[in-house]
C-alpha cells in the first residue's frame, strides 16, 4: 500500500479558468505537503494573477511591501499569465522551502514547441499555510548588498563593487529628480556582467531573448533596476524608476526618448545612436519619419523610440529647458497625443517630420 504513495505523474492535466496545468513528474504527489504546493501554485494560476490584485495564494509581506508582487508577471507582455499552458517540471523541498518550477509554453500547428519561460517559484508556510514567494526574495540573500545613498546594490560574490561609479549613480538621481521636481526614492539595483545571471536570480532558467552577443541590457520595475553589463551606473533604467510614475500621462516615446538623452541606451550615449541612426537613414531614403511611431528596432544596438525619441526630447530641451521638457511628459498617451505635442513645442507639423528630423540628425551628428 506504501508504493500507492508514490505515483509519476506524467501530463497529469487540470483545466484551470485562466491556464491549463501539467505535471511531469512529481515523485510524491500523495504527500501532504506536496500535494498542498501543486493546489496551491494551481490556485494562483486560476486566480488572474495578471491583476497583481490582493492575493489568498501570496505572502502577505511582498503584497504589503510591493504593489506588483509577482515580480515575474510584468516580465512579457502583456503578461506572463497570458493563457499559455503551464508545465510543471519539478516540486522540491529544501528544509522549509519548496521550489517549483514550471515551463510556459505550447505547441505550435506545425507541431514545433514553443518556449516562452522556464520560471521558478518557492512556496513557504505563513501562519501554517503555503504561500508563493518570489524567487528574488530568496536567491538575493546569496548575492553582496552594498547601500550608497539611496541605492541598494545586489551584486554577485565574484564582483568588485565600485564606490565610485555607486556615488556617480546617486548623483546622477539627485540631478535629475530636481531637474523635475520630484523627491527622489530608495530602490534595488541588481547589477551582473551577463543579464542572463539576474534573469536567474529572478528565477527565469529560460526566458525568450535569452542568449545572444553579452552586450549591456536592463530593466526598471516599481522600485528595482536590473542592469547587465554596465556595472554601477545604468542611468536609463534608474530614470524610469525615478521620474516616470510623477508623470503618468506620458507617451512611450516621450520617456524613452529622455531616459536616453539623459543616460544613453545600451551602453551608448545618444549622440553615438545619432551618428549611427544617421548613417543608415541617408542608406534608406524610403524610410518615412512621418510616421516614424510605427518603427521598432533599426537593430540589436538600436532602436528607434530612444534614438529618435531622444532627438526630439533634446530638440525640446534646447529650447524650453527643463520646463518644456515637463510639458513635454504630460503631454498624452496617444499616438496623435505625440505628434501634436511636437508640432505644439517644435513648431513642425506631421507631414514635416521626415524633413525635419533628417536634417536635425545630420546636424546633431556632425557635432
Amino acid at each position: 500500500m506504501k508504493q500507492l504513495h508514490f505515483i509519476l505523474l506524467l501530463f497529469l492535466t487540470f483545466h484551470l479558468s485562466g491556464q491549463t496545468v501539467t505535471y511531469n513528474h512529481v515523485v510524491d504527489s500523495a504527500d501532504t505537503d506536496t500535494k498542498a504546493v501543486m493546489t496551491l501554485f494551481e490556485k494562483y494560476l486560476s486566480s488572474n494573477p495578471q491583476n497583481q490584485e490582493e492575493n489568498p495564494y501570496w505572502n502577505a509581506k511582498e503584497q504589503q511591501n510591493h504593489q506588483n508582487y509577482d515580480f515575474l508577471e510584468s516580465e512579457f507582455h502583456p503578461s506572463l499569465y497570458m493563457g499559455m499552458p503551464v508545465h510543471v517540471l519539478s516540486i522540491k523541498f529544501f528544509g522549509d522551502l519548496c521550489q517549483i518550477k514550471a515551463q510556459f509554453s505550447y505547441c505550435q500547428d506545425d507541431g514545433r514547441p514553443y518556449v516562452l519561460a522556464i520560471a521558478n517559484y518557492y512556496a513557504k508556510k505563513e501562519q501554517g499555510t503555503y504561500k508563493l514567494f518570489n524567487a528574488l526574495t530568496i536567491n538575493k540573500q546569496y548575492w553582496n548588498c552594498a547601500t550608497v545613498g539611496i541605492v541598494d546594490f545586489y551584486y554577485p560574490p565574484d564582483h568588485i563593487f565600485d564606490e565610485a561609479k555607486a556615488q556617480k549613480l546617486n548623483d546622477f538621481i539627485t540631478n535629475t529628480c530636481a531637474s523635475f521636481g520630484v523627491r527622489p526614492k530608495p530602490f534595488e539595483y541588481y547589477l551582473a556582467t551577463d543579464y542572463d545571471e539576474i534573469q536567474q536570480l529572478k528565477g527565469l532558467d529560460y526566458y525568450v531573448g535569452m542568449g545572444g552577443q553579452l552586450a549591456p541590457r536592463g530593466k526598471s520595475s516599481d522600485d528595482k533596476v536590473y542592469c547587465g553589463g554596465l556595472g554601477e551606473y545604468y542611468p536609463h533604467e534608474v530614470f524610469h524608476v525615478q521620474i516616470d510614475e510623477h508623470f503618468p500621462n506620458k507617451h512611450f516615446w516621450v520617456s524613452e526618448g529622455i531616459a536616453t538623452l539623459l543616460g544613453g541606451s545600451r551602453g551608448q550615449s545618444l549622440h553615438w545612436h545619432i551618428k549611427r541612426t544617421n548613417r543608415y537613414l541617408q542608406q534608406h531614403p524610403e524610410i518615412d519619419l512621418s510616421n516614424m511611431l510605427e518603427l521598432s528596432n533599426m537593430d540589436s544596438q538600436t532602436a528607434y523610440h530612444y534614438v529618435l525619441g531622444g532627438l526630439i526630447a533634446k530638440k525640446i530641451r534646447d529650447k524650453g529647458g527643463w520646463s518644456l521638457l515637463k510639458s513635454f511628459m504630460s503631454s498624452g498617451k496617444r499616438d496623435e497625443d505625440y505628434y501634436r505635442a511636437i508640432e505644439k513645442y517644435l513648431g513642425v507639423k506631421r507631414s514635416a517630420l521626415n524633413g525635419y528630423i533628417r536634417g536635425q540628425l545630420q546636424l546633431e551628428a556632425g557635432k
